[in-house]
Order: C-alpha cells, then sequence, then structure tokens
C-alpha cells in the first residue's frame, strides 16, 4: 500500500512496515452485532487491497497510524528517541506534527504509552487506525462515503486539543485538516441578516489561533481567539463558544461568526450563515464542533485593535492565616466583577496555599486607570496582611500584549484531569460570596487547583443573529475549572481514581452552588453527570433536530456532543448504538473497558 509517509523526526520509517493493519482478540475473529462500527480484527474488515484502492481515491493521502511512542517499545526500541518523546511528551509541538496523536492522554487509553517499559504493549488501540490527510473537499466526501459503506468509525481531527474524545476512535477512520490553512482578508463584509459591515476573514479549518492573530495585525486588526496559540480556531473552538481575552470587549468567538463553509455528512457543499441555512449557521455558533457537519472555513469579524494594559498579581499563604487566605481570594473575586465590567478579562490559579493571577487584560485602558481598578483589591490585601507582588505594563496593539503573557506562550498539555462550572456573577455579591467561598475552600482542600477565568460574555450587539452559546455564559462571572494533576506513570486504575475524584467528590458543591449553570463543553470533564444540560442547556433540544436533519446517519461521534447519547463503546472500544449493546461501558466505574484494551496484541 502506498501511502503518504508521516514520519515525525524521532520515528524510524521502518515503523510502518513492522505494523499490520489488524488486531487479534483473544484466539478468533470477533463477532460484531450489526448496529455496531467494524474493528480491525472483525472478519469483515475492508482488505488491504480495498484500502489500497481507496488510497488512491484520495489522491494516495491515507496515513496508517504509527503511535507516537513507538520508539519507547520493542522491536522499534530507540533509548535516544525514546527519551525525546518523554521529555516533550507534554510539549504541544510533539504532538501537532501528529495525524493520530491527542493531548489529552486519558483517551489513548494507554495502547502505547512511552512511559510503560521497552516490552510493554504497543498497539494502535485507541488511535484512529487511519487518517486522510485532506487538501480538498472531494476527499472529504470519498472518505465520508467510505466511512459510510464499510461501517468504519469516522472521526474529525485537526491539532489533536481536544479534552472530551472527539479526536479519536478505536477502528476510526479520520480526516485532518491540520494542513488547511488559507487566510483571506475581505475588506468590506456586509450583511444585514448578520447585522454587520466591515472587515471579516476567512480562516480554513487548520488554521491555528496564532495564525490567525498574527494575519489579523498585519491588516490592523484582531480577532477574537484563544488563549493557546495552536488551538484549531475553526474547530471545536469556535463551535464550542470560545472564551477569550477579548470577550468582555466583543464578546465570545462564536458572537463573531459569519459565516461557515460546510461539508455535511451526505456530501453537500453548504454556506451556513444567518440568510443562508440559518439553522446550521445558529448550531455551528456554539452548539459544539464534530456534530452537525464538517467546518471547510469560516468568516469572522475583524476587529478594531486596541491598547492593552496587562498587570500580574501573586501571593501565598506565607505569614497570614488561612483564613486571611480565603479573604484575599475573595476580595479578588468580587474585584473581577468590576474588572471584567470594564472590558477585562483575568486568568488566576491558585491552591490552598498560592495565587497566581496572570493575565489581568485589561483593553482600552491606560496603567494609571488599571491600577485605579486594582487599588481597592491590594488594599484589602494590605489590610489582611498579605505579602504580594504587582507588576504593570502597558502596549500598543493586542499582538504585543498576547506575545508578552508568558502563561499562554508556555502552556503544556496532558497535564491534568479537567471538572468545572460557569459560576454566575451572583455568587460574587455580599450576600452569596461566603457560602461561595467556603466551596472553592473545600475543593482546594480536597486537593483540586482551581483555574480561574473571569470575564463578561454578554451579547455586544443586540441586533446580532442568535446563537446555540450556552445561555449560563451571558451570566456567568467566572469560568471555575477545577484541575487534579495527570500522572504519567499511572495504573489504569490510578487514572480512573483521578477522574472520578473530579467527578464524585471535586465537582458536586460546584454543581449544587450553581445547580442552574452549566459549564464549557471544550473544556470539561467527559463524564460530566447531566452533560446535555451542562454543556447545552435549553438549546439542546433545538440542536439535536438540526442534528438529525444534516447528519442523519449520525456519522460525527462525540460521548458529550449533540446526539452522542445513542452511541457508546463496548467493552472492547467498539462504537454501537445504545439499544444494540448488551452491556454499555459505564463511564468511570467500570475498569473492564481498559483492562481489555491492555489485554490486545498486534500481531
Amino acid at each position: 500500500m502506498t501511502m503518504i509517509p508521516h514520519t515525525p523526526r524521532f520515528i524510524p520509517t521502518c515503523i510502518a512496515l513492522l505494523l499490520s493493519s489488524r488486531v487479534a482478540f483473544g484466539d478468533g475473529i470477533s463477532t460484531r452485532p450489526s448496529a455496531c462500527r467494524k474493528l480491525p480484527e472483525d472478519e469483515d474488515w475492508p482488505s488491504l487491497a480495498t484500502w489500497d484502492a481507496f488510497n488512491a481515491s484520495v489522491d494516495g493521502r491515507l496515513i496508517r497510524t504509527v503511535p507516537i511512542g513507538s520508539p519507547c517499545h520493542n522491536p522499534t526500541f530507540d533509548a535516544d528517541q525514546c527519551q525525546f518523546v518523554q521529555d516533550n511528551w507534554h510539549e504541544e509541538s510533539l504532538h501537532l506534527p501528529s495525524s493520530s496523536s491527542i493531548m489529552a492522554p486519558f483517551f489513548a487509553n494507554g495502547s502505547c504509552d512511552p512511559f510503560t517499559p521497552p516490552d510493554g504493549q504497543c498497539i494502535i488501540g485507541s488511535y484512529v487506525q487511519y487518517t486522510v490527510n485532506v487538501s480538498t473537499k472531494a476527499q472529504v466526501v470519498k472518505t465520508l462515503d467510505f466511512a459510510r459503506e464499510q461501517n468504519i468509525r469516522f472521526v474529525v481531527r485537526n491539532t489533536g486539543h481536544d479534552y472530551m474524545g472527539k479526536s479519536t476512535g478505536k477502528g476510526g477512520l479520520a480526516i485532518w485538516t491540520h494542513y488547511l490553512q488559507d487566510m483571506e482578508w475581505i475588506a468590506d463584509y456586509d450583511s444585514e441578516a448578520a447585522a454587520y459591515r466591515g472587515p471579516a476573514i476567512r480562516a480554513s479549518a487548520g488554521v491555528y489561533v496564532e495564525q490567525l492573530y498574527d494575519f489579523a495585525a498585519k491588516n490592523g486588526r484582531v480577532v477574537v481567539g484563544g488563549d493557546c496559540p495552536t488551538v484549531g480556531f475553526a474547530g471545536g473552538y469556535i463551535q464550542g463558544a470560545g472564551h477569550s481575552v477579548l470577550s468582555s470587549v466583543y464578546g465570545l468567538a462564536a458572537d463573531s461568526a459569519l459565516e461557515y463553509d460546510v461539508i455535511t455528512t451526505d456530501g453537500r457543499f453548504l454556506t451556513a450563515s444567518p440568510a443562508q441555512n440559518s439553522d446550521l449557521y445558529w448550531a455551528f455558533s456554539g452548539g459544539g464542533g464534530g456534530t452537525y457537519g464538517i467546518v471547510w472555513t469560516v468568516t469572522v469579524k475583524a476587529n478594531p485593535d486596541l491598547p492593552v494594559t496587562i498587570a500580574n498579581l501573586t501571593f501565598t499563604d506565607a505569614g497570614i492565616s488561612q483564613d486571611a487566605y480565603w479573604e484575599a481570594i475573595a476580595a479578588y473575586s468580587t474585584f473581577t466583577l468590576a474588572f471584567a465590567d470594564a472590558g477585562g478579562y483575568l486568568v488566576a490559579l491558585y491552591s490552598q496555599s498560592s495565587f497566581q493571577g496572570a493575565p489581568f487584560f485589561m483593553p482600552n485602558k491606560t496603567i494609571d486607570e488599571v491600577n485605579a481598578l486594582t487599588s481597592t483589591l491590594l488594599t484589602r490585601l494590605d489590610q489582611l496582611g498579605v505579602n504580594y507582588t504587582y507588576q504593570i505594563n502597558s502596549f500598543p496593539g493586542f499582538r504585543d500584549a498576547y506575545a508578552n503573557i508568558p502563561s499562554f506562550q508556555g502552556i503544556l498539555i496532558g497535564t491534568d484531569t479537567f471538572g468545572g462550572r460557569l459560576l454566575p456573577r451572583e455568587l460574587f455579591t455580599e450576600i452569596s460570596l461566603p457560602k461561595t467561598i467556603q466551596v472553592l475552600r473545600n475543593i482546594a482542600a480536597a486537593g483540586a487547583l482551581a483555574y480561574d477565568v473571569s470575564l463578561k460574555a454578554t451579547v455586544k450587539n443586540e441586533d446580532a443573529p442568535p446563537n446555540a452559546v450556552l445561555p449560563a455564559w451571558r451570566e456567568a462571572g467566572k469560568l471555575l475549572i477545577t484541575l487534579l494533576p495527570w500522572n504519567d506513570t499511572a495504573t489504569p486504575e490510578e487514572m480512573l481514581a483521578i477522574r472520578n475524584q473530579i467527578t464524585n467528590v471535586i465537582d458536586p458543591p460546584l454543581r449544587q452552588l450553581a445547580p442552574n449553570s452549566g459549564t464549557y463543553l471544550n473544556e470539561a470533564n467527559s463524564d460530566e453527570p447531566d452533560w446535555q444540560h451542562a454543556f447545552y442547556g435549553k438549546n439542546y433540544g433545538r440542536l439535536l433536530e438540526i442534528k438529525n436533519k444534516y447528519d442523519p446517519d449520525q456519522m460525527l461521534y462525540g460521548s458529550t456532543a449533540v446526539g452522542g447519547d445513542r452511541w457508546a463503546e463496548d467493552e472492547d472500544g467498539r462504537l454501537c448504538r445504545v439499544e444494540a449493546q448488551q452491556k454499555i461501558r459505564k463511564p468511570m466505574d467500570d475498569l473492564s473497558f481498559r483492562r481489555q484494551i491492555l489485554q490486545v496484541q498486534e500481531l
């Protein structure tokens, strides 16, 4: 089979020759229920000749997966290359060139773990089996058709930034949008339906946030984008709502969407905008990525650039009591409302004993104006006896300011397990604040970190078309993300215990504190109870109707995507319709799935 070579610098080309396209389970060929997707061990899995023919139909762009941890295992063990993989495991740059690797290690499922011994297993396992590095719409349609005809799990992937497991799937055939990186400047976009006339940018599916920032800056404008430079803009980020340092000024990323160029799962090419296929536009703008169709390009507003002032604040509990420390956190929490009201965006990471606020990002205000805002907070810290460090600087434009936020430029991946909640502004008023702080204090005492994002994500233009953003965003004062550190050398049982701690211990008090709220579907726990309400709120019913209209064959799947509850992975990791399964793996309370995977051996 002739395929695109996909050989990161640390993986020898010969590895591909050592990997078989078939996987053995026990002694025999698997028997698959008719309502389940095929796996490589099935008797009717496509032959190599069939894959060869498909590869030719997509212009030779098919890639067979080589697990990124392969250099750490026999028979392809290489000590130097393995060390490189281990040393860079939490760096985005290691995973971005891979057609199969994902940045949330839980969903790799220990398939080819670089931290296990050389004689440990290295299989394709939970990684996709094959990937098409798409460059044309026709290749996407051919891949969809092949997956449908062969009853193979279909996956959409870009960068691998995915905390919810959508970018992978056992036995899957993926399209890879990573190299679709065209950008187009539109000097005068005019749409009455979108209530917008002005500059816009059309970005292809593979464009990173940082690339889009650079392109906008060259034209003297800014776009609403994410904190992490290498997140794919057109994928789950904007489709899942997308918070930004500019959100308190320009709204969420989904609020900037003007139109989408879309490929539906039945092979149609559509424009989704407030004027055309408006239901699909509504769903794409906040209703979750990889669900209703495949975004080929997205067109977004290019907003005026603005000067930025950035402040940083750090302190610990050294020399003060725990009560005083949490009084300081309370003072900070109250302060964030006024800061966000003035157009600011704040990120803070705190534990039981230390607080790091970086950045306090404020557009359109001078150093003196920001100091005036922070003076009340700093006065309160002085009263509490807190020994703090406060720094402030200003920048003439957004791009320079963004480049000077160290915590954004050096983001590590795969280091934590996520949970959390959108916390309404009312929880930080004088009456509610003590209860809120006690919940945060208890979470910290249980060993979790709080990643506290404060903003005001209200709609900035009342004439703007509606979208599917979770309504809880509009009332939120904070996105409070709970974190437990990930252990690279943990056993499957220990991994599940970490996830269980988030699901069953850390997050329940937040749900009780804000029962009518929800959370950010891109940065959350994939085992979130009642995820339909938590991620989509009152929009879920309409989103499901749109899902059924545009993806009637249910080719697009995510366990927490709209309609995802109609499918589940069984004990073998096989994706099946729920009604077809005799036994469905229940999230986080059954180790059988992971144990079975760990028994698989490559032929």
